[in-house]
């Protein structure tokens, strides 16, 4: 039985730094022609517009400061999930695990071909302090703020959305995952 064709995991590959040769077979497609071709109907439904995605981050820390996590979700502008991924952070603060998220998003919906993008993140202080309403005071949050600054700069359009947690379920999942899989759970 063939496996079912799965454009997202062919695009984290990708993302990953695999070539179509090497990702085609591992994604469940037939033929390399037929990744490159459902990359290029990706790329087509955009319509010659810039790739616009959509990017969910959260971060976790057990213990505060604990051990900590972070996760990412990307979806198409239909909502189409293209990718998800996440980072077990060692011991850190809840606000750096969610910079950390944002920051792993940024960065995956780069690789993705993102021209603009939407993140949207639970915690009202990254997102405050993104649009510039609150001031960075940590010095520990310094440096991933100007971090993440430098990742919106990839972008042509950029918008922070502030959601709620329930919103977030998963990337909040994923960020969990890598705490739990660093602690020798299964992912």
């Amino acid at each position: 039985m063939a496996a079912e064709r799965d454009l997202g995991y062919a695009l984290k590959l990708l993302a990953a730094g695999q070539t179509v040769k090497e990702a085609w077979k591992e994604a469940g497609f037939t033929s390399r022609k037929d990744l490159a071709d459902s990359l290029f109907e990706l790329a087509g439904k955009t319509g010659g517009r810039r790739l616009r995605l959509v990017a969910y981050a959260d971060g976790a820390s057990i213990g505060n400061p604990g051990d900590a996590g972070c996760g990412a979700l990307i979806l198409d502008e239909e909502g189409q999930e293209l990718l998800e991924d996440y980072r077990y952070l060692g011991k850190a603060t809840n606000n750096v695990a969610e910079y950390q998220g944002a920051i792993l998003a940024l960065a995956k919906a780069h690789e993705l071909g993102a021209r603009e993008i939407e993140l949207r993140v639970d915690s009202s202080l990254l997102a405050n302090q993104i649009m510039g309403k609150y001031r960075v005071k940590s010095p520990h949050l310094a440096p991933l703020y100007q971090d993440l600054r430098k990742k919106v700069a990839l972008f042509d359009k950029f918008t922070v959305t502030l959601i709620s947690r329930t919103e977030n379920k998963q990337a909040d999942r994923l960020a969990n995952l890598a705490i739990s899989a660093h602690k020798g759970g299964r992912p």
